[in-house]
């Protein structure tokens, strides 16, 4: 089978989730003999499109938009299959107006929607018609695996994004730096680029780096915090608790609340009171254990679904 993806990411380079998750299942579909294209030509049709965004993207290599797909459908009367992973809302600042008019646009001009998570779908609610399904991110179990236990140490954050962009939570993690002049038995280890001028006194910084750097600095610490805002299904916290670490979230962190089982919210109000909870050794523990026994979120079988997916479209 051929698919062509909308996208065609770097590699080895930070990413976002969408540039990984492409490198990830490429890799999944050539291993098992399908064809995967990055181009398209109007007179060699693959067998179907996956499409992960309808804007022309440089960072991640974005090329096949809703307007090409417009004149493909409107113009040329091209029927290929398209299956539209939607995994973004317009909840973030900068993000266009037209964003999520684009997105529906696209799902109902494909055979198959995937949403990433079941809060992106009822974000978009009954503007997307088309049939769809719910397919959550995952992460590779070989590169990111449990630590052990914590019991015996202090507690120790960390959290990793490549996006500057204060929804991020970057402004929570310069007031736990703040915080930490007065609580040094906490380490809290950032990896990132920060926005603007912003520094970290008490933090530790580890710049932006691949997944292969950032999985064995992830099984340092023993608690991921994430307090990123309206993310539709995020991987770094997927892959922080894929390696052993309980959770701490946003409570408006969108999508993250399919990981609750894993963790604890928090809010401006709270944050330190849910930060001290997690120096109990028992209290991680108890989540480390779910974890254990629980967590499923892995390639394998989100890639699977996926292809399930394909199938579907094709009919």
């Amino acid at each position: 089978m051929r698919i062509c993806f909308s996208m065609n990411p770097p590699k080895r380079v930070p990413m976002g989730g969408g540039a990984s998750f492409v490198l990830g299942f490429e890799k999944f579909l050539t291993d098992r003999g399908h064809q995967v294209e990055f181009h398209s030509d109007i007179n060699d049709q693959p067998d179907v499109y996956f499409i992960l965004d309808p804007r022309p993207l440089n960072y991640s290599r974005n090329w096949l938009t809703i307007e090409h797909i417009r004149y493909l459908q409107s113009v040329l009367k091209i029927k290929t299959p398209i299956v539209h992973r939607v995994n973004d809302t317009d909840k973030h600042p900068g993000r266009p107006a037209s964003y999520t008019i684009q997105v529906a646009d696209l799902a109902n001009r494909s055979n198959k929607v995937v949403f990433v998570s079941n809060w992106v779908k009822e974000f978009y609610g009954k503007t997307i018609e088309s049939d769809n399904t719910i397919i959550h991110n995952g992460v590779d179990g070989e590169l990111f695996k449990m630590r052990g236990d914590s019991k015996g140490e202090n507690l120790k954050l960390i959290t990793h994004h490549w996006s500057s962009n204060m929804m991020k939570g970057w402004e929570y993690y310069k007031e736990i730096d703040d915080w930490l002049e007065n609580n040094k038995d906490i380490e809290f280890t950032i990896i990132g680029r920060p926005p603007g001028n912003m520094s970290f006194k008490n933090a530790k910084l580890i710049p932006a780096m691949a997944k292969e750097e950032i999985a064995p600095e992830l099984r340092k610490a023993n608690v991921y915090i994430t307090a990123s805002k309206y993310e539709a299904c995020g991987n770094h916290y997927i892959e922080g608790v894929a390696s052993g670490l309980p959770l701490l979230f946003h409570r408006e962190g969108g999508g993250v609340w399919e990981m609750q089982e894993f963790g604890e919210p928090f809010s401006a109000r709270d944050i330190f009171e849910k930060i001290k909870k997690f120096k109990d050794q028992e209290f991680r523990h108890s989540y480390y254990e779910k974890i254990v026994n629980s967590f499923d979120f892995y390639h394998e079988k989100v890639y699977e679904k996926y292809l399930e997916a394909i199938l579907e479209a094709l009919g």
